[in-house]
């Protein structure tokens, strides 16, 4: 499958897009580590939550930058090889520019494994550990988190929430209320709690009242709830869908099927989870039309600068083509692939006029 010239190439852009990657991921948690210096002195936050913070992050903002370094180091490493006159010589010993291309198409699969590796079992791991930490320790110990979520202390109540939607609606509920001695007077337990713009209602609700003779249970289809929690505190537990593996979107769409809620969302965040290792052999391929088209003959800086203007287009594009998409109704598959098809032809267009 991969030739002596196929691994050079591959081992050229490679090295050259993880270089790329790793610099402007590492740029990325500077300025981030930054702006936490500014949350300093809240609750308990000190430089070493900060540090931990920027550091769980990596991952998630490996995956962020990817395509954009991909591109950049595909254009670097290949304009290398023109610019040693190696393309020449391939092309010369009968190496074809869409041989060439395939040649970087091959080492975009071994890119792809490490994207799924990362984005699959890494980033949403230590994604959502980083943002409890954070939260944990700015709100001073008053929150702490589990298996089961989110657990708060706020006053003489208890709260422990499962999840919270982004639509900012909440999930598996329960709510342990106690006297100034610290025993139990009751336990109210419901499906979600939803803000209606005024007050928070809670659905599906058992609440069960521990009295001096009796314990009573009491079920109710709505609740009003006084919601103690800040919306900051809150925005920890939101299962937002660029945080879930496929499996996870899969299971949450299945959720949310079964009890006829909104589905658009995740059903385009499965499908850009989907399309993501996709989007590294069209940046390969964009960046190999870039070399034996309109940057053949032009400076090393202005092949990177054209990576990293066609790689904020490509992020612009496909950041907010996928809302655009849920807006007018269109297909979540179309949203998410349509920037692809189009850089995709863009490539297809350069190669096949220089051809």
């Amino acid at each position: 499958m991969f030739s002596l010239l196929d691994r050079y190439i591959a081992r050229q852009v490679i090295v050259s897009s993880l270089l790329i990657l790793f610099l402007l991921t590492s740029l990325r948690m500077m300025f981030s580590l930054l702006d936490e210096l500014g949350d300093l002195g809240k609750g308990v936050y000190q430089i070493s939550d900060a540090l931990l913070y920027v550091s769980l992050m990596f991952p998630t903002w490996l995956l962020e930058f990817f395509p954009m370094s991909v591109l950049i180091g595909a254009l670097f490493g290949m304009g290398s090889m023109a610019a040693n006159s190696e393309l020449t010589v391939m092309r010369a010993s009968g190496m074809t520019t869409w041989r060439i291309a395939g040649a970087t198409i091959k080492a975009s699969f071994i890119l792809m494994v490490f994207v799924v590796i990362v984005g699959e079992w890494l980033s949403p791991v230590s994604g959502r550990v980083a943002q409890q930490i954070r939260t944990s320790a700015i709100s001073g110990g008053d929150l702490s988190f589990s298996k089961t979520g989110l657990w708060a202390k706020k006053g003489q109540q208890i709260i422990q929430l499962g999840n919270v939607l982004s639509t900012g609606e909440l999930g598996k509920i329960t709510l342990y209320e106690m006297n100034e001695q610290n025993n139990l007077v009751s336990i109210v337990r419901a499906e979600k709690g939803q803000f209606d713009g005024h007050r928070w209602i809670l659905h599906k609700v058992q609440e069960i009242k521990f009295q001096a003779e009796q314990v009573v249970t009491v079920n109710s289809t709505r609740k009003v709830w006084d919601n103690p929690l800040e919306d900051d505190q809150l925005e920890t537990l939101v299962l937002e869908p660029e945080s879930l593996n496929l499996l996870g979107l899969y299971n949450y769409l299945n959720y949310l099927s079964d009890n006829n809620m909104e589905t658009r969302e995740f059903e385009l965040a499965l499908w850009r989870k989907i399309m993501q290792p996709v989007s590294i052999a069209v940046m390969m391929f964009l960046a190999v039309s870039f070399i034996f088209g309109p940057m053949r003959s032009v400076s090393m800086g202005a092949r990177i600068l054209s990576g990293v203007l066609f790689g904020f287009v490509f992020y612009m594009a496909n950041q907010s083509f996928g809302p655009i998409s849920l807006v007018f109704n269109l297909p979540p598959f179309l949203g998410a692939t349509l920037p692809l098809i189009v850089f995709a032809m863009l490539g297809y267009g350069l190669m096949k006029r220089n051809h």
